[in-house]
C-alpha cells in the first residue's frame, strides 16, 4: 500500500483531490493539515472523507507549515483525534500529551531533516513505549552507508514485528532527499507497511518524495514483494532519466517479477554501494553520468570493450561477481551502420575507411570512437578539454584536432557524444551549420529531446541524420538481455521514449 499526501492551501481543493484520488482507487491519504491557510475546518474534512485518512500537523523543525503556537497545534490534534480519523501522526516528543481516543491509531514519528541519529535502537525503543499502531522514523542520510544501515535497521524491526504477531509494532522508514527515493520505492523489500508518496509533483512536499501516478505506474509499486529482484541506474543528476520508466514496463510486458530504480549518488558512494549490492537486493546497474569510470574500479571482471574504452555502463551482479560491460559503443555504431544501409555483423562494415569526427571524449564519446574504429572508420577526436581528446587519441590510436578546428574539419561521419542541445538548452548546437554537407551522416547522442537542433540542421542541409533515442533503445535492449536473459522489445522502448519525451517539451 502506499499513502498519498494531500498538501493544499484551501478546504475545497483538499476535499477535491481526496475524492478525486477515492475514485482512482486510491486507499489511504494523508491530510496535511499545517499547509490550509485558515483555521482547519475538521468537520469539513474528516467526518464524510473518501478513503482511510492519516491527520498530520507538521512542526517547522519537522519540515511542516504550520504557523501558529504549539499549543494550538496540539488542541488541534486532541480534535482531530476527536472526529476519528483512522490514524494520527503525533510526533514521539509530545505523544505523552496527546492521549489515545476511540478507534484511532497513532502514528508516533520522528523527523530529522539535517542528518541521522546514531543509536536507533534507542529511539526506536523510545517510540515503542508511546502506543503506537506504526512508528515512522524519517531520516537525511549523507550517504550510501548511512541509508543502508538504515535500511537494514528497519528490515530487521519489521521482521521482529511480524514475528510478533498482533503485539509487533510495525515500523514506516523514510529516507529523505535524491538520495533516498529508491528507499520510497522498494518499502515493501524492507517489510515496510507502506510508503508515502504526494498527489502533485509540483507539490515536493519532501525532498525525494514520488508522485502518486509515478510509484503506481512507472515502478509498479503495488506488484514489488520479498521476491521482486531489483535493478537501477546510478548517476548524478538523475531527474530526467527514461531508464526507470522503459526497464520497468518491460519488465512487466515480459512478466518479470523485477523492478528498477533510481540512485543518485556521488563519486564517493559509487564503491560502497557496488561492494554491498546484497543489501539492496541489486541484480545489475546501468551506469550514466559521471560514473561510467569510478564503477570500474569495484568490478571484478568486465569485457575488454570496457577495459579499453575506459568506460562502463553496464554492471551484473551474479555468483558473488561484479561483472561490466559497455552496450553504448555496439549500440551507437550499430544505429550508424543501419542508417548508411549495412548491419552491425556485416563482415566489411560500411563505415570502412569513412572519416569520423567525435565530439567529446566523456563516457558515450568513448564508446564511439572505440567501436568506430573497431569497424574500421579513420577516427578523430575532439573536446573543449584539449588534454582530454589529447588522452582518449593516445589510449585508442586515432587522430585529434582542437576544439576550435571543429566547423573545418572534412569528416563523413560527424557524432555528438557531448551534452550540448539536451534539454533544457534546446537551442544549442556544438556545430555551426557551416560544417554541413550532403553526403554527411550525423549523429546525436542526446535523445531528450529526440529533434535536437543539430538534428534538425543536419536534416535541412541534406545530411542523413541518425537520433539519440535509436541509441538509447539499442543499449537499453542489450543492458535488458544481459539483466535478465530476454529480449525486450525495441518498439516498444522506442515508444515510451518518444512519447516521454514529447510530454516534456510540451511542459
Amino acid at each position: 500500500m502506499f499513502c498519498v499526501t494531500i498538501a493544499c492551501g484551501s478546504h475545497t481543493r483538499m476535499i477535491a483531490e481526496h475524492q478525486r484520488l477515492a475514485d482512482d482507487g486510491v486507499k489511504l491519504t494523508e491530510l496535511r493539515l499545517d499547509f490550509l491557510r485558515r483555521k482547519p475546518e475538521l468537520h469539513r474534512l474528516i467526518p464524510v472523507r473518501p478513503t482511510a485518512a492519516v491527520i498530520t500537523i507538521r512542526r517547522k523543525q519537522d519540515g511542516g507549515l504550520w504557523q501558529e503556537s504549539e499549543e494550538q497545534r496540539q488542541t488541534l490534534l486532541r480534535s482531530a483525534i476527536a472526529e476519528q480519523p483512522e490514524f494520527i501522526d503525533i510526533e514521539v516528543d509530545i505523544a505523552d500529551k496527546i492521549p489515545s481516543f476511540g478507534t484511532t491509531r497513532r502514528i508516533i514519528s520522528y523527523h530529522n531533516i539535517e542528518g541521522m541519529p546514531d543509536d536507533l535502537d534507542a529511539l526506536h525503543q523510545e517510540m515503542s513505549a508511546k502506543s503506537p499502531f506504526f512508528i515512522k522514523i524519517a531520516v537525511s542520510p549523507n550517504n550510501t552507508r548511512e541509508m543502508l544501515r538504515f535500511l537494514t535497521f528497519i528490515k530487521t524491526k519489521n521482521e521482529t514485528a511480524k514475528a510478533q504477531g498482533q503485539n509487533g509494532i510495525r515500523v514506516i522508514g523514510i529516507c529523505m532527499g535524491e538520495l533516498g527515493k529508491a528507499s520510497r520505492i522498494l518499502a515493501k523489500k524492507f517489510a515496510m507497511p507502506y510508503t508515502y508518496t504526494t498527489f502533485s509533483e509540483e507539490r515536493m512536499i519532501a525532498p525525494g518524495i514520488l508522485e502518486y501516478r509515478e510509484l503506481r505506474d512507472v515502478y509498479h509499486y503495488e506488484k514489488i514483494n520479498d521476491q521482486t529482484d531489483v535493478f537501477g541506474v546510478i548517476g548524478n543528476p538523475l531527474g530526467h532519466s527514461l531508464s526507470p520508466l522503459i526497464h520497468n514496463r518491460s519488465f512487466v510486458e515480459k512478466n518479470i517479477n523485477a523492478v528498477y530504480v533510481p540512485f543518485q549518488i556521488t563519486g564517493i558512494d559509487v564503491p560502497f554501494l557496488i561492494n554491498h549490492s546484497d543489501g539492496f537486493a541489486l541484480k545489475g546497474l546501468s551506469v550514466t553520468i559521471p560514473h561510467k569510470l569510478t564503477v570500474m574500479h569495484s568490478l571484478t571482471r568486465a569485457e575488454p570493450a570496457v577495459e579499453k574504452i575506459g568506460a562502463c555502463n553496464t554492471v551484473v551482479f551474479r555468483n558473488g561477481q561484479r561483472l561490466g560491460y559497455n552496450t553504448d559503443y555496439t549500440a551507437a555504431v550499430s544505429v550508424i551502420e543501419t542508417a548508411l544501409g549495412g548491419r552491425y555483423n556485416d563482415e566489411t562494415s560500411v563505415v570502412k575507411h569513412k572519416e569520423a569526427l567525435i565530439l567529446g571524449c566523456g563516457g558515450v564519446g568513448k564508446a564511439l570512437c572505440f567501436g568506430l574504429l573497431q569497424r574500421g572508420a579513420n577516427v578523430t577526436v575532439t573536446d573543449r578539454k584539449a588534454d582530454k581528446a589529447m588522452a582518449l587519441a593516445s589510449q585508442l590510436g586515432c587522430g585529434f584536432i582542437n576544439w576550435d578546428e571543429r566547423n573545418v574539419h572534412k569528416t563523413d561521419i560527424l557524432v555528438n557524444g557531448t551534452s550540448v542541445g539536451m534539454y533544457p538548452h534546446i537551442d544549442e548546437m556544438p556545430l555551426d551549420k557551416t560544417a554541413f554537407h550532403s553526403e554527411m551522416l550525423v549523429f546525436d547522442a542526446v535523445y531528450n529531446p529526440e529533434n535536437t537542433m543539430l538534428i534538425k540542421s543536419a536534416r535541412a542541409k541534406g545530411c542523413t541524420a541518425v537520433t539519440g533515442t535509436e541509441m538509447f533503445v539499442v543499449q537499453a535492449c542489450l543492458q535488458f538481455k544481459l539483466f535478465t536473459g530476454q529480449n525486450a522489445s525495441p518498439n516498444l522502448m522506442r515508444d515510451l521514449v518518444k512519447n516521454a519525451v514529447r510530454r516534456m517539451s510540451e511542459d
